[in-house]
Formats: structure tokens, sequence, C-alpha cells
């Protein structure tokens, strides 16, 4: 067999293999797999525990702790509408900053809660951006390039969050301190991203285009929004922590984007399960496990449900003030 018939048949392989991974049964079958083993795992992390200890740890969270993880969601959620406003402006939307916080903060709450973002978040913007004028090809296009840039953002902060704390990761990990810049570098990398895409000269497949043109200021601000979001996201949970040292929150940061990431690829509704047995087991030496478990269904509550009750209560006070007496 000639190497071009073997790359021939590697990629026939390939393609079967991914149509199969594709299937709807498989892919239900692999969350329902995944959700199954994140429930064992919080188990095994719990099981030393008792009901009473949990309890008492999620009453023992100071309520200033509680308002800051709340003002903290309300800064990410701001961050994630700069970087939905963004990447309007990049497909030649000139839509205001407000208008795109109307889409976003719903999209964002919706999927934060209950997962599936490509499907849920896309349905969403459909809905809503098609009240301001944009088709549903658009809102896709929308949906798609503001997920990946917060998706990318995850990387660029941690990477960032290794090059300053490049000493200490390298004791942590065991590996030398070159070695753990060469490694941020490479994960700050994709950062060049904001300023090389959606521009006049940019080939078409990195959105090159007359009519997308955004300003250096305005890159940077979609840059500083995407890392943001990362960082107020994961200082929301932080502070709900017994004992929310800053001087490891640089760790703490990696085991949240690694939770985040690892608990969306699954599939599973909101990454609910998934996300905290990953974060149970990522955070042990941080907090104990019922105290983390408080925290984290504070949090859960905090980001994830919050802001899609609130929009829900709002949504139906319009409709109350909207309908007509007699039918109130």
């Amino acid at each position: 067999m000639s190497g071009e018939e073997a790359r021939g048949g590697l990629r026939a392989l390939a393609a079967r293999s991914w149509a199969f991974l594709r299937r709807p049964l498989v892919r239900r079958a692999f969350s329902v797999a995944c959700f199954a083993a994140a429930v064992w795992l919080i188990w095994v992390q719990l099981s030393q525990f008792s009901i009473g200890d949990f309890v008492a740890a999620l009453l023992a969270t100071p309520a200033p702790a509680v308002g800051l993880s709340i003002a903290l969601t309300a800064a990410s959620y701001l961050c994630l509408s700069t970087t939905e406003w963004m990447a309007l402006h990049a497909w030649g939307r000139r839509l205001s900053y407000w208008q795109a916080a109307q889409v976003a903060i719903p999209s964002y709450a919706l999927t934060n809660s209950a997962g599936f973002s490509p499907a849920t978040g896309t349905v969403m913007r459909v809905q809503l951006y098609a009240r301001r004028g944009l088709g549903a090809g658009q809102s896709a296009k929308v949906a798609m390039l503001a997920g990946a840039a917060v998706t990318v953002s995850g990387l660029v902060a941690g990477g960032a969050m290794m090059l300053l704390k490049r000493r200490m990761f390298a004791a942590a990990l065991h590996l030398p301190e070159a070695l753990v810049v060469a490694l941020a570098l490479a994960l700050v990398a994709p950062a060049s991203l904001w300023f090389v895409t959606f521009t006049t000269r940019a080939p078409r497949w990195l959105g090159g285009a007359p009519e997308r043109h955004l300003s250096p200021a305005q890159r940077m601000l979609g840059l500083a929004a995407g890392l943001g979001d990362w960082l107020f996201s994961c200082a929301a949970l932080f502070v709900l922590l017994p004992d929310p040292r800053w001087q490891i929150f640089a760790g703490f940061l990696w085991a949240y984007i690694g939770g985040s990431v690892l608990s969306a690829a699954t599939g599973v509704p909101g990454g609910i399960g998934v996300f905290e047995a990953l974060m149970l087991l990522l955070t042990h030496i941080v907090a104990r496990a019922h105290e983390t478990a408080a925290a984290l269904l504070l949090y859960r509550c905090i980001y994830s449900f919050g802001p899609l009750g609130l929009i829900s209560v709002h949504g139906l006070l319009r409709r109350l003030r909207a309908a007509p007496a007699g039918r109130t």
C-alpha cells in the first residue's frame, strides 16, 4: 500500500469516526455517562461529610461575600455584553452597546443554565436579533464569533496568569521556569487574533472585508472584556469560599477554566454536576469538600440561575403591564 493510499484510508476512518460521534444517540449516551461519573465523583468527595456539615458551611457564608459575588457576576455579564457588541461590529452591524447587552445577557443566562450553547444561545439570539433587523444567518454568525472569543479568552487568561506567576507554576508542576514561560506564551498567542482578524487586509477566512473595521481601541476593549469575563466569573466563585486567599487565585483560576471548558464539552445541560465534580476534584487543597460544595451551590444560584430568573420576572412584569386591564 502506498503512502497516499494509507493517508486516504486514515482520512476515511477519521471521517467515519467523526460521523459516528456526531450521532444524536451517541452524544446523549456520552452526556449521560459523564453526568453519572460526575455524580459518583461528588458522592465520593462528600460521603465523608454529613448534611449538617454542608448546611453549616452554607449558612456560614458571610453576607458581604454573597454581595461581592453578585457584583462580580454583574461585571462578568457586562464583559460578555462587550464581547457581543464587538462581534456585532466585526460583522458590520452597528448596534448600540445597550442593544447588544439586551441580547447577550439573556442568551448567556440561558446557556449557563441549560447548556448546549451552540443551540440554545443561537436560537435565543435569532429570536432577539430579529426584532433589531438581523436575519437568522447573521445572528448565528454573531453567536459563533462571540462564543469563540469567550472560549479563546479563557486560554489567554490562563496563560497570562501563568506568565505572571511563573515561579509558582514551575514549582507546582515541577517544570523548569523557561518551559512554563514557553507554555504561557503559547496560550497567550491567540490574543493576537483580536488584531489580525476582521480587518480590511485580512483574508476572507479571517473575516476580511472593507466594511469590517475595528479601531485599535475597540480591539483592546474586546480583548480586555474577554479576559475580564473569566477573571470576574472565577472571582464570583472564589469569594464564596471560607478562606479566599488571593495568593492562590492563580491556581484556582486554572481549575475554574479547566472545569468550565471540560464540563461544556460533555454536553450535560449547563454542565450541572460535571462542573461541580471537577471543581471538587481540582480544588481540594483550597477548602474542604463540603465547604467547596456550599460555595458551588451558591455560585450556581447567583451566576447561572439568578440572571435567568431576573430576566423571567422582568418579562412577566412587562407582559402584565402591557395586558389590557380587564385581562390582567
